[in-house]
């Protein structure tokens, strides 16, 4: 029996992801369930060559054969294989990362159907199916955010922007064969170049649509945060690197590199100025996620190869920062029955010494400061940059030293040991006995840890498989 590749990539996880949902009451088997399902297709899309046929016990599986259905065909590309390799393995990470905070969670079905949903993405040919099922995927990830209860304005909010940002793709389409038949009406093409521009700038959170990345960050739970802004992006990032590749007449408009320059600024200089001002951590990881975004269409703005491979390298990087920044929330989180501002978590650091490390460390990574990956492609950003305007690679630095404050901050505040109180006043949260933190969880810490510096010590892997992905995804002259 042969099965085209789409069917497969697509249908396993969907599959897996149904008997998941059944399978919540037992959350070993979950994790490791989902995480092996996603980094087996990871493992296959990696050792598979593209025109490779796969055979076990009479099934056949022939990844470039592609799939039609009701007359619309399904394929994978060969630049699709980075993509599709990227979400998968770093789903894969993030089930294992969640798995002591999360007990019973759908966030192992819906994370592994989300994975497949925007795998599909890639595949399919037309903008607006490729947009349905981006949101869909979205809007699936949205539901395990606020599982444990409380507020869900972060969830609510981006339901709503990731809604209202599906008619600008979907519309893009018809504009764009209505001005093959009208190529003189140049209402229609100015209208399909702004109705998807604004749609990308609602999914990637960028200004002024970047409430809710601070919203999310602030009560949502940490470990599908981090799928959000890591696998979620990171589809949406690669979405408008096709888009730019299927249409290169946009990117030959002259003001491409001016307003994407000026966008990543504005959104470094916005998320550097309130993480600096931050006095929870849950915003904070928001503010410097928004910076690295900018910092990404800051290299975009370039115009080169080397800037998407800079862009990329950056998304490589943000996994393994976030990932321990999340750890660390939501260890300290724990510690202070679900708080995470300043006056609850005084002090937290004698009493969640690996939470509070994690937490930092990740944020270093995140604003792009030795020793982490994130630093290496920082130090490139700001020297494309620096070779065309000098003053914008200082206003980018200044913004991540305006998230390193923030960290910096934090910091301070974790390792002030409580004050003495008089008789009879209240104690803060983190005062208050608490259970050892999750050996497992040290576990992970230490692990994530040793790869990060690891990683910046020795940057030229994933450097190599940035540059790899730039070339496929370049629409530069």
């Amino acid at each position: 029996m042969t099965i085209a590749g789409p069917l497969f990539v697509l249908g396993v996880p969907l599959a897996v992801a149904a008997v998941l949902q059944i399978l919540r009451r037992w959350t070993i088997i979950s994790v490791f369930l989902a995480a092996l399902t996603a980094a087996g297709m990871g493992v296959l899309l990696t050792l598979l060559p593209l025109g490779g046929v796969w055979t076990f016990r009479g099934l056949t599986v022939e990844l470039a054969r592609p799939l039609v259905v009701m007359g619309r065909v399904v394929q994978i590309e060969a630049a699709d294989i980075f993509v599709l390799r990227y979400i998968f393995f770093t789903a894969a990470a993030l089930f294992l990362l969640a798995w002591r905070f999360l007990p019973h969670s759908n966030f192992f079905p819906v994370g592994l159907a989300a994975a497949a949903l925007f795998s599909g993405a890639f595949m399919v040919e037309q903008v607006v199916y490729t947009a349905l099922l981006v949101v869909m995927g979205a809007i699936l990830t949205v539901f395990p955010l606020h599982e444990s209860g409380g507020a869900a304005k972060g969830g609510l909010r981006y339901l709503v922007y990731t809604v209202l940002a599906l008619p600008g793709l979907m519309v893009t389409q018809l504009l764009l064969d209505l001005f093959m038949v009208f190529p003189n009406d140049q209402g229609l093409l100015n209208t399909a170049t702004v109705l998807p521009g604004v749609s990308f700038a609602i999914l990637f959170g960028a200004v002024p649509f970047q409430s809710w990345l601070s919203a999310v960050s602030s009560d949502g739970s940490p470990p599908v945060v981090t799928y959000l802004f890591t696998v979620n992006t990171g589809t949406v990032w690669f979405l408008l690197l096709a888009y730019f590749r299927n249409y290169p007449w946009l990117s030959q408009q002259a003001a491409f590199g001016t307003l994407f320059t000026t966008l990543g600024l504005v959104m470094m200089v916005t998320g550097g100025v309130l993480a600096a001002a931050q006095q929870r951590l849950g915003r904070l990881v928001g503010y410097a996620t928004l910076v690295d975004n900018g910092a990404m269409l800051l290299a975009l703005g370039t115009g080169r190869m080397e800037g998407l491979a800079l862009a990329a390298l950056l998304l490589l990087a943000r996994p393994f920062s976030l990932g321990l920044m999340t750890l660390g929330l939501q260890g300290l989180r724990q510690l202070t029955g679900g708080l995470d501002d300043h006056l609850a978590l005084e002090g937290a650091a004698f009493r969640a010494p690996w939470s509070t490390m994690a937490f930092l460390v990740g944020g270093i990574a995140l604003a792009g400061f030795p020793l982490s990956l994130g630093f290496a492609a920082r130090w490139g950003l700001y020297r494309i940059t620096a070779m065309t305007n000098f003053a914008n690679a200082m206003v980018a630095l200044g913004s991540a030293a305006a998230v390193m404050l923030g960290i910096v901050i934090s910091m301070r505040v974790l390792l002030t040991r409580p004050v003495a109180r008089p008789a009879g006043e209240a104690a803060p949260p983190a005062s208050a006995p608490v259970l050892k933190e999750d050996r497992l969880v040290v576990v992970l810490i230490v692990a994530l840890l040793l790869v990060t510096l690891a990683l910046g010590f020795f940057p030229r892997v994933a450097s190599n498989l940035a540059v790899e992905m730039a070339q496929w995804y370049t629409f530069f002259p």
